[in-house]
């Protein structure tokens, strides 16, 4: 049951609603954390595949930077609680943890929900109530200063005051795990603006039937760089694979916010993977040259093999119109350039992205000039704060979007947990 009136009422049950709450409690407030779906955290759960990358093993200036001119904001959330400080808190709530490749860590069980588990845990310890099924639906501040918040709770209207409240709905990406974009309708009725919302880190489609044909490969150490109207805005080192419709995979994760914004400019997108990028455009040439004279009787197909993916040889035969049959010393000095360009710049055409169903996180939110980056709290309304992805922050795939959630949480908490409450104000100057 809901009781009519809390100190601190914390507002989403994600990374950032938990973690928040933890650090909100004091023996001399009542603290509340409301959740609407009928478990907290459902999209902690599936995250990673089900495996959970908390947080990435990188230095502060490199962490930030994955966040691009957003970082700057985050840099004392960071310095008060960051990824060894997780870790550490993590183990405190007997969650051992593993390092893996790219700096990324995963609970040792594989298990995402052993991490909700260990946090739902340590509040039930702290004797904090988890109301599931409570739907906030609407946000005010009444003539005392307190927040009213009206609630349905298991289908029922309730009203709630607080004295404070801390908002960590997260954005519009997996709406099925209850992330709806509600925050930005609560912080736009004291004031906030709201920063323009996309899907991030999210998969990308392609025309034609190029990726169906390779659907499932995963190409790891390679190069995709960012075109339009034949220059090249930007590009990134690392892993990729193909699906169905398009692209995705790490560094097609990062690069999709980029990539929606151009599409949204109705600006025309292409990629360019380089499946070579050890070797320039000469050194690849010299690579085939010598693989011709050493194999000159094999056939073409076959020194396709030592190319590439057995998926994309097909591919590659079609594309380039060379007879697969044909032996390597007749293959002519043009074909071996068709196929050096094709190995250098494999291109795609990007014709949209996957919707917010699929968005890992959400870019944009709440503006970040009108929050306090050393509390978490409002500059607009005494006593409001914001924590995770409902802010606009958003940043590189690779464990560095949880860490900002639960850093972010961890600093709300702490700014509401050292409130006196006194002299509750409404507006402020």
């Amino acid at each position: 049951m809901l009781a009519p009136h809390y100190n601190t009422v914390v507002i989403g049950a994600g990374p950032a609603g938990l973690m928040a709450a933890i650090e909100a409690y004091n023996p001399e407030h009542s603290v509340v954390l409301l959740e609407k779906m009928r478990k907290p955290s459902l999209k902690l759960r599936i995250s990673g595949k089900g495996r959970c990358n908390i947080t990435n093993e990188e230095g502060l200036q490199s962490f930030l930077n994955r966040f691009g001119k957003k970082g700057r904001f985050l840099k004392y959330a960071f310095s008060q609680f960051f990824n060894h400080d997780l870790l550490n808190y993590l183990h405190e709530l007997d969650v051992p943890t593993k390092l893996e490749r790219g700096g990324r860590y995963f609970p040792q069980s594989d298990r995402a929900t052993d991490i909700v588990d260990a946090f739902v845990n340590k509040i039930n310890e702290l004797k904090i109530p988890i109301v599931t099924q409570a739907h906030v639906t609407d946000l005010a501040k009444n003539e005392a200063g307190q927040f009213v918040l009206q609630v349905t709770h298991s289908g029922r209207p309730v009203q709630v005051t607080a004295d404070q409240v801390c908002i960590t709905t997260g954005g519009l990406s997996y709406p099925a795990t209850g992330s709806t974009g509600e925050g930005y309708i609560m912080a736009k009725a004291f004031g906030h603006s709201i920063t323009d919302t996309a899907p991030s880190l999210v998969p990308v489609l392609t025309a034609g039937d190029t990726a169906k044909r390779v659907q499932g490969v995963s190409l790891r150490n390679i190069t995709v760089s960012v075109w339009s109207e034949n220059k090249k805005v930007t590009e990134l080192f690392g892993e990729m694979m193909f699906t169905r419709k398009g692209v995705t995979g790490p560094i097609i994760l990062t690069l999709s916010e980029t990539l929606v914004s151009m599409l949204d400019a109705r600006q025309d997108v292409q990629i360019k993977i380089d499946l070579k990028p050890a070797l320039d455009h000469k050194k690849l040439d010299q690579r085939l040259l010598r693989e011709i004279s050493d194999h000159s009787k094999q056939n073409f197909k076959n020194m396709l093999k030592s190319l590439l993916p057995r998926k994309m040889i097909e591919l590659f035969v079609d594309i380039l119109a060379i007879d697969p049959e044909k032996q390597l010393h007749q293959v002519t000095g043009e074909e071996r350039k068709r196929l050096r360009m094709l190995l250098k710049e494999f291109p795609m055409q990007v014709t949209g992205h996957d919707s917010y169903d699929h968005a890992i996180v959400t870019s944009g939110g709440v503006s970040l000039k009108e929050i306090n980056a050393t509390t978490m709290e409002s500059k607009l309304t005494s006593n409001l704060y914001f924590a995770g992805e409902v802010i606009d922050v958003n940043g590189e795939t690779g464990g560095y979007n949880l860490t900002s959630s639960w850093s972010t949480g961890y600093l709300a908490g702490r700014s509401m947990r050292n409130n006196k409450l006194i002299g509750v104000n409404d507006e402020k100057e």
